[in-house]
């Protein structure tokens, strides 16, 4: 929220149309539409202000200068009227900006983006509620500036709000997910990932037979909608349930198997072992463990089966379980000294054995509350970045340290890869406390060093040769520290990426790859290296390897864009175009992924969608132009007639020249 408690204001509803209304009345009614889309586009706006010249260009985009900003006068003037009527006092103006009182104007759609940060079920449930209908429902101006930059952030909330439920539907109980899923599909009948989800739920809820119709179900709208069949996800998932046995217990066990497959692991919660032998340290055991049980089942990314069986001293289950068995255990035993006590958890793959992650956590038993959550909220960062890793085939070689840098650098690395502006600048400040705290730690240096680069590549950071010397020179120092971690050479790599140093970026990702083949982010960096330099068919085959590798893993949606990178290279626009789409969809913050978006749609002439991707830049990153953009913001291609074709394609799209 904008404004604090208790101070009285106006609320402002953007979702399912425009609405404004006093927080202790009713609706406020405004003359004309022209007033309503101020008050809209400057809701949206960075500290709600924006330039005169930028409100007079998007409202009367089809006349000159002098003309419209007459009529920003003249408009300004008779909302000021209205909203004083009402005794509103909420525009301002400041030389040639004008804005809105931040303190005394509350906005649906910021409260709606701010909640869906939420952890837990009935949090997001709050947020999705504010959703009462796409963004600026039915509100026309009939100017194509407005309208065209109301029709992205109405596609980019609609992204949004469904990705969220999908994610609210994973972290409540089956059946109230069932009701979620088909609130989805009701929004958009269309959306091949929401299919999925409801079949996963159906054959959780033992409703094998549903599931198979829904897939069914999915096709046909596909079919009869876009011409085309199911994706191979969605195939496997069908194929997962088709071939499931009719027992109860069998159906489980595929039912986890399916989504293992589609990249949801399962992790089973074991008791914890209480080595004292006092009583009262099983209530602390039973609460840990249902504490760490509530929180690993509120990241929607694991299938987190409860009540397994305790495990004895030696480790071993104590009896046997009807349960379908977890792709992973996580297990502990629980030790006291007088006051202190000691925690040892790990994670082990039920599949072999191995000890996947292990960690001891020391505390008092007076503070018991407190020291639990501290361990539930460690095990999940660990359990999160350790399972990445493993998915990657990655066994991290650098040194993690002391237990408070191990926890520093794994919260830094759950920002990270939340991939948005403001999560790489926690993220970085972050790895810059682990780092003060042990300067020589390597895994802290690379880890500062990527956050830094990435928070250049998504325009958190301004573009200064400082951060870039920086990046550069902590991740050199983590790859001279841990010669074989492919991790920091691809590190490495995108610093000197940033620096187009291309080649030099190629050698630290060959470099990687030959470390472990199976490491998606090394195939996938080469993916858009080899693209920026023109090499398109090894781009595409690099590319290709990585997605394949990675499916459905954070940083997905980046291996897309290195595909993007080398298509548009390679002149196949119109696939070009259709991958961008989908960068866009994934992270509608990832600007790079938007400015291949409006070039591929200038390249294809599908002119409308191309201004479109521009205005969808420049709402987020307005500095930039046709000069500063490549290089700069945007790595360039290396040869020339590549790089004069992307920036004509630019510029035919509507990037500013300066």
């Amino acid at each position: 929220m904008r404004n604090g408690a208790g101070v009285a204001g106006s609320k402002v509803s953007l979702f399912g149309g425009f609405q404004i209304e006093k927080e202790a009345g009713g609706p406020v009614w405004l003359t004309g539409k022209r007033g309503s889309a101020i008050l809209a586009y400057l809701a949206r706006c960075p500290g709600m202000a924006a330039p005169r010249e930028r409100l007079a260009d998007l409202l009367w985009s089809d006349s000159d200068s002098e003309h419209s900003r007459n009529s920003l006068r003249q408009t300004l003037s008779v909302l000021r009227r209205d909203l004083s009527r009402a005794g509103m006092d909420i525009v301002h103006s400041r030389k040639e900006l004008i804005g809105l009182r931040p303190d005394a104007v509350r906005v649906d759609v910021e409260d709606f983006e701010t909640g869906l940060s939420a952890r837990s079920a009935p949090e997001l449930e709050t947020a999705l509620a504010l959703y009462t209908g796409p963004f600026l429902d039915g509100f026309y101006l009939g100017s194509n500036a407005f309208d065209d930059w109301a029709a992205l952030e109405r596609e980019r909330l609609l992204s949004r709000a469904l990705l969220s439920m999908e994610k609210l539907a994973r972290l409540v109980d089956a059946e109230n997910g069932l009701a979620v899923a088909d609130r989805i599909l009701a929004m958009e009948p269309t959306r091949e990932e929401s299919y999925r989800l409801k079949m996963e739920l159906l054959v959780a809820c033992g409703q094998r037979d549903k599931a198979l119709r829904t897939f069914e179900a999915c096709r046909s709208v596909l079919k009869k909608e876009f011409g085309v069949d199911v994706g191979p996800e969605t195939r496997a998932l069908w194929q997962s349930i088709s071939a499931a046995d009719a027992s109860s217990s069998q159906q489980s066990a595929n039912s986890v198997a399916a989504v293992q497959r589609l990249g949801r692991p399962s992790i089973g919660v074991a008791e914890f072992v209480n080595l004292t032998g006092e009583r009262g340290d099983d209530f602390f055991a039973k609460g840990l463990v249902h504490d760490i049980t509530t929180a690993l089942s509120e990241v929607a990314d694991y299938v987190v089966l409860s009540g397994l069986p305790p495990l004895k001293e030696d480790g071993k289950e104590s009896k046997a379980s009807a349960a379908p068995r977890a792709r992973y255990m996580l297990n502990g035993s629980i030790q006291r000294s007088g006051d202190e006590l000691r925690v040892n958890v790990q994670l082990v793959d039920a599949a072999d054995g191995h000890n996947v992650w292990a960690q001891k956590f020391d505390g008092h038993s007076e503070d018991a509350l407190e020291f639990q959550d501290r361990i539930a909220q460690a095990v999940v960062l660990a359990v999160s970045l350790e399972l990445q890793l493993t998915n990657w085939k990655v066994r991290d070689k650098s040194p993690a340290g002391t237990p408070e840098v191990r926890r520093l650098v794994n919260e830094a690395l759950m920002k990270y890869f939340e991939m948005t502006r403001d999560s790489l600048l926690v993220s970085k400040e972050l790895a810059e406390k682990a780092l003060s705290i042990a300067p020589e730690n390597a895994r802290a240096k690379r880890t500062l060093s990527i956050a830094t680069t990435m928070g250049l590549a998504f325009g958190a950071l301004p573009g200064k040769r400082e951060h870039v010397d920086n990046a550069i020179r902590l991740a050199e120092d983590a790859v001279r520290a841990v010669p074989d971690d492919e991790i920091a050479r691809c590190i490495l790599s995108f610093a000197y990426l940033r620096d187009g140093r291309i080649d030099e970026a190629i050698v630290e990702c060959r470099h990687a790859v030959s470390l472990n083949p199976s490491y998606p982010s090394g195939h996938g960096d080469l993916g858009e290296l080899y693209g920026l330099r023109g090499q398109v068919s090894e781009a595409l085959r690099e590319a290709n390897e990585a997605i394949r590798l990675g499916a459905l893993d954070v940083i997905d949606f980046w291996r897309h864009h290195g595909l993007a990178v080398a298509l548009f290279a390679g002149g196949d626009d119109r696939r070009a175009l259709e991958v961008a789409r989908r960068v866009v969809r994934t992270k509608p913050g990832f600007v790079r992924g938007a400015l291949y978006w409006a070039a591929a749609a200038s390249a294809t002439g599908n002119n409308e969608e191309a201004s479109r991707a521009i205005h969808h830049c420049l709402s987020q990153l307005p500095h930039l132009n046709l000069e500063n953009v490549c290089p700069g913001f945007l790595p360039r291609y290396v040869r020339d007639d590549h790089h004069a074709r992307f920036l004509e394609m630019l510029a035919r799209a509507g990037l500013p020249n300066s």
